[in-house]
């Protein structure tokens, strides 16, 4: 026997627990179906285990989309101030650190613990291993059927499945399906914020080394993004905090538009510009200075193979040598093969076409009281709280909309 409910939420993560809070708020029976054992598991995670859940600065150039417009619309009704207010209101106190929104307690289980109380207070109805496999249209509801034979009926239902990354922890694209179903199209998902594949020695012979850097990525030897942060040398590439950041075109490209030339390109030495580094290694250089001793100080120890490779074939002048050294450790490149999977993909590109959506309600422009929400919609945003702040938003007006009926 099928139970029934106001507003059934597919999916138990940062959207869909907001979805769910905001429509049960305005006294709906509200059911959250989720495919996990436990409810947030992917909120445990982010921002290394302190969840990062919004920015002071949620301005649209922060997201790619192909909807602009759904996403000023959204944040316009549901920003920073009352996200960190909405999380107030909950117990959860909240701090900024260079824009940057955490907990007071540094902790992603306090967000999801305030969460996890709110749904219990008001009576939020949790059905676990929920995994559903088809929702059916009926003259008035829908009824939603998972892949054990539980059914649950509700007026108007909220998608808020996610995407693909960490599908262990949830997102595994299956609301895709149930969006398509419906008559949605879906922008080819690819891993986003993800680490890279490059064959190259260096990496071999650098792997755990991590350093500060200047990453730019390249598309056909074009500059397409740039970040500053952390460069982790790996057997099978690059990550770090920069090469993350810089990652989604490269990995958009190589996806979706294979046979064009793609790279990364990491100044070692973002300290100093090129002139100054060349004057250093020359004076070096003039004294006598080692190969193995050249880049002391400035590098670790390990960059010294840097130097013979940069050299072969060089002249032998100290200051030919000085600027070559320099130019390299300034503008090293490496050929990107191809990104690693979704299992160490912070985020999704791509997803449910945001055009196909209403903005002021989110509800679907082909099925009356079906609403989307979350990462699973072809919205994004770049790492620093964006993609959290777009889940708790977009969760939350989501929610509201459904439970006018």
């Amino acid at each position: 026997m099928s139970k029934r409910f106001d507003v059934a939420v597919i999916g138990g993560g940062a959207a869909g627990l907001a979805a769910a809070i905001a429509a049960a708020r305005r006294g709906r029976a509200v059911a959250i179906l989720d495919r996990m054992p436990r409810l947030g598991k992917k909120i445990l995670i982010t921002g290394g285990g302190r969840c990062n859940l919004s920015n002071d600065i949620l301005q649209t150039e922060a997201f790619t989309s192909l909807a602009p417009d759904l996403l000023a619309r959204v944040f316009a009704r549901f920003g920073n101030l009352p996200i960190r207010l909405f999380f107030k209101d909950l117990g959860l106190e909240t701090v900024s650190e260079g824009g940057r929104v955490f907990p007071a307690t540094n902790q992603a289980a306090s967000v999801l613990k305030v969460l996890e109380m709110e749904i219990a207070r008001l009576g939020v109805s949790v059905e676990l291993n929920f995994d559903v496999v088809r929702i059916d249209a009926l003259r008035e509801s829908f009824a939603v059927q998972a892949g054990d034979g539980r059914k649950t009926d509700a007026r108007s239902v909220v998608l808020a499945g996610g995407g693909k990354s960490y599908p262990a922890l949830g997102s595994n694209g299956s609301c895709y399906r149930l969006a398509q179903a419906f008559g949605h199209d879906v922008v080819l998902p690819v891993p986003s914020a993800v680490p890279l594949l490059v064959k190259d020695r260096l990496c071999h012979l650098l792997q755990g080394q991590k350093i500060r850097v200047r990453a730019q990525s390249l598309i056909d030897g074009v500059v397409r993004e740039s970040a500053e942060g952390d460069a982790l040398f790996t057997p099978y590439g690059l990550s770090g905090t920069a090469v993350l950041d810089v990652s989604e075109s490269l990995s958009l490209t190589l996806h979706r538009e294979s046979g064009r030339a793609t790279g990364v390109s990491l100044d070692l030495v973002p300290f100093l510009r090129t002139e100054t580094l060349a004057a250093e290694l020359g004076r070096r250089l003039r004294a006598g200075w080692a190969a193995a001793d050249l880049l002391s100080g400035l590098l670790p120890e390990k960059f010294w193979v840097m130097v013979g490779e940069i050299l072969t074939g060089k002249p032998a002048d100290p200051a030919a040598k000085a600027a070559a050294i320099a130019s390299g450790l300034k503008d090293k490149r490496f050929a990107v093969e191809g990104t690693r999977g979704w299992n160490e993909a912070e985020f999704t590109t791509g997803g449910v076409d945001a055009r196909e959506i209403d903005p002021a309600t989110l509800e679907s422009r082909f099925r009356k009281h079906l609403f989307l929400a979350g990462e699973m919609l072809d919205v994004q945003g770049r790492r620093g709280g964006y993609n959290l702040a777009w889940a708790w938003a977009s969760g939350h007006v989501a929610g509201e909309a459904a439970s006018i009926i």
